[in-house]
């Protein structure tokens, strides 16, 4: 039981430090908020090197190397360009990505545990549940309508646009999620790394943004 608790404890500490390290950065500034991007954009590198390295030992090393730099660099560089509103750094918007991804996780979670019956992929990542993902989504949602939508409406976005957000992180951040559990599944590894104590590596913190993020850079630059 002490084992379990300390756990919870280092895995707490760990995400506060996550949440601050986030908030922080882009409260300093774009420069800040880039450099701790390509921090992470190269850890996360590193991890998804290795993991495609496992996962196909037969396929070319340059092949692995440049699918696995794709994979991680185009989301952080959607991140990056996220916090641009028509030539303006806004800080607001990254931020509330983050919020509604943190949403989004803690919901999902807090509804699986207590009502998830049915596995969304069994085989790929046992503990998710429809019944998780549908609490994650309309807890999402609500958010992005209406607190992000009614503290940062206009003129940083409108509440559709946050909406948009909100259903964009609802439906193809567990599907990161799941492509990244696939990853580690056939690489034959618990954790992409373990620079994260109780959390284990970049990837495994970040996967929800792996197609998320790149269409919402997209759709903050048509709207």
């Amino acid at each position: 039981m002490g084992s379990a608790h300390n756990e919870t404890a280092v895995r707490a500490l760990t995400g506060a430090g996550i949440v601050i390290a986030i908030v922080g950065a882009l409260w300093v500034g774009p420069w800040a908020w880039w450099t701790f991007l390509l921090v992470l954009a190269y850890l996360g590198g590193q991890e998804a090197k290795r993991l495609f390295s496992l996962a196909w030992p037969d396929v070319s090393f340059l092949a692995r190397n440049v699918a696995g730099r794709l994979a991680v660099g185009i989301p952080f560089a959607a991140l990056a360009v996220m916090g641009w509103r028509e030539g303006t750094y806004v800080s607001a918007i990254p931020l509330g990505w983050f919020v509604l991804l943190w949403t989004n996780d803690t919901s999902a979670y807090i509804v699986g545990r207590q009502w998830g019956r049915h596995k969304m992929a069994p085989s790929i990542s046992p503990g998710k549940s429809w019944e998780g993902w549908a609490g994650g989504a309309v807890a999402t949602i609500l958010v992005a309508y209406f607190v992000l939508g009614a503290a940062w409406g206009d003129p940083v976005l409108s509440a559709p646009i946050w909406l948009c957000l909100g259903v964009l992180v609802s439906v193809f951040g567990p599907m990161g999620d799941l492509m990244e559990s696939g990853l580690k599944r056939k690489a034959g590894v618990k954790d992409s790394g373990t620079i994260l104590p109780g959390h284990g590596g970049i990837l495994d913190r970040f996967d929800s943004h792996a197609l998320a993020a790149p269409l919402a850079a997209i759709l903050l630059q048509l709207f």
